[in-house]
Formats: C-alpha cells, structure tokens, sequence
C-alpha cells in the first residue's frame, strides 16, 4: 500500500502540473492577442493595418498642427519686432489684389497670417495664401508666399522673373520678351510689359545690375502695388530679406519716372 506521503506528493505534483499548464495557456492567449487583430480582415485588409493607418494619420495632423502654431508664432513676433500688425485670420484679403497672379486662380481661395505696418515710405503686407485646383479624388491645395509693397509711384504693370527653359522655346515662335542693352539680363530675365517704354525707363542698367546681384525672385509691378510671389509659403526670416530687395528696388527708380508718376 501507498503510504499517506507518498500520496500527498503525487498530488502536489498534480497541482504543479496543472498550474503550469494554466500558466502557458494565459501566455499563449496573450501573446495572440495582437496576432489575432492583425490576422482578422475586414474587406481583405488586416484591421490591425487599419489601425496603423489611423495612427500615423493621427500623426500627421498632430505634427502639422503644431508646425503651424509655431510658424504663427514666430510671424507674431516678426511683426511685434518690426512695429507691425499680425491677424491670423486674413480671409478675402487678397481680393484686392485680383489681376495679379495667383489669385484667379482656382477655388476655395483664402488668405491667413497677414503682417501688415508701415516701414520708410512703403505700406508693407505679407500673408500666406492658397487656393484649390480640381475635385474630389483629383483636388489640389496650393500654397503661396505673398510679399507687397504699396508704395508713392504709379507702375505700369509689369512682370520680372527668371527665364525658363520655355521661354526660350516660345521666343522662337514668336512670343518673345522684352530684350534690354544687356545680353546678360536679357538671357537671365524675362520681363514682359503692357508698356514697352516704361520699361525700358525703368528697367535702367544700374537696375539690371541689382536685379542680377539679388536672389531670384518673381515681381509684379502694377499701380502702387510691387509684389514679390512665390510657390510655397515664407518663413519669417525670410520677411526683413525680402523687405529689402524691394526697397533696394524702390530706391532705384529713376527720378524722372518718379517725377512723372508721383502719389502722395
């Protein structure tokens, strides 16, 4: 016969056994846990992939929420720095620029973070702006960096930009631009003009010499209004080199054309 010790060790050795057993069955549901929500698909796709998705979406619009707090930010101190205004929440105010590229363009236009004050003689406003091209699946948001000058002349419209490989391409059947003395500024810029002889009057060779010594830029003369546009926004480091390429600009146009053209 078994003696009672005997017995009470293969029952101890039972309970060991079971508790192991309970132990790899809670470590084997665990560890399933995430395999099983990447296994189970809805409409062929793993919901853990959805999951995911949702996650880095999340990412991505915390991340861009945060970057645009802080580049208003430092546009706000831009303009406390500099004496001027700062509205977030600018709406239409480029409607009174329209005419002037990019703004009829597209859909949905809306203009935000306006800078506007007085330096010098120049009324100054720098915002951000975009518009939308297309729709649904096929819809695009454009961004825009707008710096303007109104300033005490009267410009014929006019634009100055870089030339690009189509320009050239056009010039030889026909849609040519404005050529200057300088072969040099004429091969770098293309300037196109409602009035030729402005032009020339304007574009002299000491402002040919500026516009080539400056970063690149695209100007739009017309009115009171010089405007300096570019395809993605300005950080507001950018905004006090930009203020002074045109005041560079301004301070070069010749004393007749201002004579003639004068608003005070």
């Amino acid at each position: 016969m078994r003696t009672t010790a005997s017995l009470l060790r293969d029952r101890a050795t039972r309970i060991d056994t079971d508790s192991e057993a309970r132990k790899q069955k809670n470590s084997d549901c665990s560890g399933m846990a995430m395999t099983e929500l990447l296994a189970v698909k809805s409409d062929g796709l793993p919901i853990g992939a959805f999951f995911l998705a949702g996650l880095v979406a999340l990412a991505i619009v915390v991340g861009a929420f945060l970057a645009s707090a802080k580049r208003r930010k430092d546009l706000a101190a831009f303009a406390l720095q500099h004496g001027f205004s700062f509205s977030p929440y600018a709406g239409d105010h480029h409607e009174q620029y329209m005419g002037f590229k990019p703004f009829d363009a597209g859909h949905s236009r809306r203009s935000h973070n306006l800078i506007h004050g007085r330096r010098g003689r120049i009324d100054w406003e720098m915002f951000d702006y975009k518009y939308t091209t297309g729709s649904g699946k096929n819809q695009q948001t454009h961004h825009y960096g707008i710096v303007v000058a109104r300033i005490d002349v009267v410009l014929s419209r006019m634009c100055i930009r870089q030339e690009h490989f189509f320009d050239k391409l056009a010039g030889f059947v026909g849609f040519d631009d404005i050529d200057f003395e300088s072969e040099e500024f004429s091969r770098r810029f293309h300037v196109s003009a409602e009035d030729r002889k402005f032009a020339y009057d304007l574009i002299h060779p000491k402002m040919m010499e500026y516009l080539m010594a400056s970063p690149a830029a695209d100007w739009q003369l017309g009115g009171r209004v010089a405007m300096i546009t570019r395809s993605r926004r300005y950080k507001a480091e950018e905004l006090s080199g930009l203020m002074s390429l045109i005041e560079g600009f301004v301070e070069r146009i010749p004393h007749y054309v201002r004579q003639d053209r004068y608003v005070g």
